[in-house]
């Protein structure tokens, strides 16, 4: 072959291994070696900027843990193989606790964090934590607190490691990576919770005046306080349902501006439901007695709670 073919033929190689390898940028996958693979088995499609990150988190620490529970582990002695098991229960412990550390010093990837400016600890960290101590943690955390497990070069971690019936690669398979968190921005109201708020306050609001004019009116009218118990209870889910769950971030308030809306959708939803029910207690005469009506709960298919209203009349 000639030398100018040779080149050739080395430059397009070059070319094609690079264009594969950003293919896949392992800087913003949710795990350094397994990328976001268990995103993907669950919803079908990779997260993007718009994904929870606990969400995410959560998800890879649980594809990790049962990854790791059907592993073959005949290998290791009967010692290690109930140190492992003792270990991946302490794993779920973790994830379902939904208390992740959060990445502060680094806009532009994701990165691991061991222990974070508030104490939040990284989930290999809570294991060498809830086996051997925390100040073994934040040792840990003081020489290494944004690195990889298998950059870590300690020999305490190494030891740590031989004990628990997992290898340092699977161990480097649990830790995750954050995205950055800049807690001064942290405070937001998505453009659905705000309007679907706005609509449920201004009908409850025009709901709830109705109300108090027909008891003083002494109306015998039941629509309005049926519906007012309806869209009252909806502005207390909606409410509740999307309280933050954390209250502060690095010192400054988490979404302060998502839980004020919270708990005035929460009290307005109640102060509508007490005025409509204060109606229909207030005037229990009604000409038609053939009508009955109802208001119950149900699943819905993607886990939560719905709300129904049933009205019903004989003839």
């Amino acid at each position: 072959m000639k030398p100018q073919a040779i080149v050739f033929a080395l430059a397009v190689a070059m070319l094609a291994w690079s264009g594969n390898k950003e293919s896949i940028d392992y800087s913003q996958t949710v795990n350094s070696i397994l990328g976001d693979i268990s995103f993907i088995k669950k919803f079908g499609h990779l997260p993007d900027a718009s994904t929870n990150e606990n969400l995410r988190i959560r998800n890879h620490l649980e594809y990790v843990e049962n990854l790791l529970r059907h592993r073959d582990c005949s290998n290791l002695t009967n010692e290690l193989q109930q140190r492992r098991h003792q270990l991946l229960d302490m794993l779920h412990q973790y994830w379902t606790s939904n208390v992740f550390p959060r990445n502060y010093d680094y806009s532009d990837q994701r990165v691991p964090c061991f222990i974070d400016k508030d104490g939040r600890i990284c989930a290999v960290g809570y294991l060498i934590e809830r086996s051997v101590g925390r100040s073994a943690a934040e040792r840990v955390n003081s020489k290494y607190k944004y690195e990889k497990i298998l950059a870590m070069n300690d020999d305490a971690v190494r030891s740590w490691i031989a004990t628990t019936g997992l290898s340092t690669e699977e161990c480097a398979w649990i830790q995750p990576t954050y995205g950055y968190v800049n807690p001064k921005d942290y405070n937001y109201i998505t453009p659905a919770y705000g309007i679907s708020s706005s609509i449920l306050g201004a009908t409850n609001l025009s709901l709830s005046t109705v109300n108090v004019i027909q008891m003083v009116q002494g109306s015998k009218k039941k629509a309005v306080p049926i519906i007012g118990l309806v869209t009252g209870a909806g502005q207390i889910m909606l409410g509740a349902s999307m309280m933050p769950e954390e209250t502060r971030v690095n010192g400054y308030p988490t979404n302060e501006s998502q839980k004020v809306l919270s708990i005035v959708n929460i009290g307005l939803g109640i102060t509508t439901m007490i005025l409509s029910t204060w109606n229909l207690v207030a005037t229990p005469e009604y000409d038609d007695k053939n009508i009955g009506w109802n208001i119950h709960g149900f699943p819905t298919p993607n886990g939560n709670v719905g709300l129904a209203f049933s009205l019903s009349r004989r003839f």
